[in-house]
């Protein structure tokens, strides 16, 4: 009997679908992602061979330029912020409006006294972005508790978010004072476990002899 002979043709595969679902993926984590905010001034941290990474969520990020000035910043993850800034505002008498306080949420790590604080959130970000450069640091004097606004942040900071990690940034160029100082304001509120952000390095291949 003479063999049967199947045509044969292209294989296709109709991707439309596919491409549909990765349109509508990539679409939903633009409009869902949230950008992280500016950080006020630039800091370049030294090198180490740890490659332990820091939260991305609950934490609390104390940032120490150059100039030993010293930022304050932490996350939003789960409303915290405003949580936060609210109580500031009651107990300092800050007199802040709500719009104020939505700015504070979206804005970076903030470094000026509790009595420039309405003042530096009423400026439009251009002009805000101008004051941090002049900008003198969130106060911190550990001889005297009145003045270490630095304290004030993170008790207020840490009562809205009971979860959140404390990390230190501090250039490779920052006075070693003034990181001591900011240590042993963690200290005095106990708290003893933190991290110092890092730039991350390669082990050392031998010994050096």
């Amino acid at each position: 009997m003479p063999k049967i002979k199947i045509k044969k043709g292209s294989a296709s595969l109709d991707m439309t679908a596919m491409c549909d679902v990765a349109f509508l993926l990539l679409t939903f984590f633009v409009l869902t992602a949230t950008a992280k905010p500016k950080e006020p001034v630039i800091i370049d941290t030294p090198s180490s061979v740890v490659d332990r990474p820091t939260n991305d969520v609950n934490v609390i990020q104390l940032m120490i330029d150059k100039d030993g000035r010293v930022f304050y910043g932490m996350d939003n993850n789960g409303g915290t912020k405003m949580a936060q800034i609210k109580a500031l505002n009651e107990r300092f008498k800050l007199n802040l409006t709500e719009e104020e306080m939505k700015t504070y949420i979206n804005c970076g790590p903030i470094g000026v006294p509790f009595s420039q604080v309405k003042g530096f959130l009423a400026l439009d970000g251009a002009k805000r972005s101008e004051m941090e450069k002049v900008a003198s640091g969130i106060p911190v004097d550990t001889s005297n508790s009145e003045a270490n606004e630095l304290k004030d942040w993170l008790v207020y900071g840490r009562a809205s978010n009971k979860k959140a990690s404390i990390a230190i940034k501090a250039d490779g160029n920052t006075p070693i004072t003034a990181i001591k100082i900011v240590m042993k304001t963690l200290k005095n509120q106990d708290v003893l476990n933190y991290s110092l952000i890092t730039n991350l390095e390669g082990m050392p291949t031998s010994l050096p002899q």
